[in-house]
C-alpha cells in the first residue's frame, strides 16, 4: 500500500489521494475514467486528442511486477461478475485483467481506438497504451449482445479462453471522474 495518499507520481495529487480513499473503502474493484488532464507529464499529441481519458485501475496490493502490465495483446472475451451476471470484457496485463466493455466505452477508447491505462501498483505507477482495433470493437458489441442474452450457458461454453484462469483480477465496475475547469 502506499505510505501516503499522495504517494502516486504521474497523477495529480489530490485525484491519487481521492481514488486510494475510494478504493480503500470499496471492496469491489473500480476503474476510474480520468481526463488526460489529470495526469501529470502525459503532453497531447495533438489538440484533437485534448478529450483524451485514461483508464486509472487502482491495485494497491498488489506489486507492478505480479502482472504484465506491458502486454501489448488484447482480447476480448464473456465473463461472470460476482452477482452471476455475465458481461463483455477486454482482457489485459497478458490476460489477467479484466475490464468491463462498459468501461472502455465511458474512456471513449470505443471511438479513438486507443485505451490509455494508468496502473496504480502498491510500489509504482505504470502507463500502458493499448490500440482497440475494430475487431475488438466488433467483438465487444458481439459478446454484449451474446452477454445479454439467454443462452448463457453455451455463450459461456464458447467464449472462455482454453485455459480458465482463475487469477483474472475482475475491475467491472467504474466511476467517470469529472473535473472543473481551473480558472
Amino acid at each position: 500500500m502506499y505510505d501516503s495518499l499522495c504517494a502516486a507520481p504521474g497523477i495529480k495529487d489530490e485525484l491519487a489521494a481521492a481514488l486510494l480513499k475510494h478504493c480503500k473503502a470499496n471492496p469491489d474493484r473500480t476503474a476510474y475514467v480520468v481526463p488526460r488532464s489529470e495526469i501529470l507529464e502525459m503532453p497531447e499529441r495533438s489538440p484533437a486528442r485534448s478529450n483524451e481519458k485514461f483508464v486509472v485501475i487502482a491495485l494497491p496490493d498488489i506489486l507492478a511486477g505480479e502482472i504484465d502490465h506491458a502486454a501489448q495483446e488484447i482480447r476480448v472475451e464473456v465473463r461472470t461478475r460476482p452477482d452471476g451476471t455475465d458481461t463483455e470484457c477486454v482482457m489485459a496485463a497478458g490476460g489477467t485483467v479484466a475490464i468491463s466493455g462498459r468501461t472502455i466505452q465511458a474512456a471513449r477508447a470505443d471511438l479513438n481506438g486507443q485505451l490509455l491505462i494508468a496502473w496504480m501498483f502498491a510500489d509504482s505507477l505504470e502507463f500502458t497504451e493499448y490500440t482497440i482495433l475494430t475487431t475488438h470493437i466488433e467483438d465487444l458489441q458481439a459478446t454484449q449482445q451474446a452477454a445479454q442474452s439467454n443462452a448463457r450457458f453455451t455463450l459461456r461454453e464458447a467464449a472462455a479462453p482454453a485455459h480458465s484462469n482463475e487469477q483474472v483480477i475482475g475491475v467491472f465496475e467504474h466511476i467517470v471522474v469529472e473535473v472543473e475547469p481551473s480558472h
